[in-house]
């Protein structure tokens, strides 16, 4: 299965080159492991801490990285759950739909680099089981 919980090197190295001043949406597509999966390195790893669902961790995660987020002038636009695939491999498990807004790719990139952000994102990691993340140019095409 593709887990895909972090970009590719050449997933990286295309978002460095695209203009850092342009506005950046975000679609997330989840899905949750029914329980979290911790890793050894990780400080909750064999403790009572790692003893939640997909959904408790990623909502540990999002109490922290939402603060980052925020300073950085992103914003949520929109969050639900995910009821059905109609187009596309019946597979598909997602659980949640979210988008989200950046001022800028730079922003983002600011958002990644945030010591307290990477340290966090360990409760992502433990949270899904995938997630695919789909960058959109964040200037209205058209309303």
């Amino acid at each position: 299965m593709d887990t895909h919980l972090a970009p590719s090197k050449a997933q990286l190295s295309k978002l460095m080159s695209l203009p850092p001043e342009t506005p950046l949406a975000v679609l997330n597509l989840f899905e949750f492991h029914d329980r979290a999966n911790y890793q050894p390195e990780d400080p909750e790893y064999g403790t009572d801490a790692a003893n939640i669902s997909g959904e408790e961790a990623y909502r540990r995660y999002g109490d922290i990285a939402g603060t980052v987020i925020q300073g950085i002038g992103g914003r949520v636009v929109f969050s639900t759950v995910a009821e059905q695939v109609l187009i596309g491999p019946e597979s598909a498990n997602w659980h949640v739909a979210a988008i989200m807004y950046f001022p800028s790719r730079g922003a983002f990139m600011q958002m990644m680099a945030d010591p307290e952000f990477q340290q966090t994102s360990r409760h992502r990691k433990a949270a899904l089981k995938r997630h695919h993340m789909i960058h959109l140019n964040g200037e209205v095409f058209w309303e």
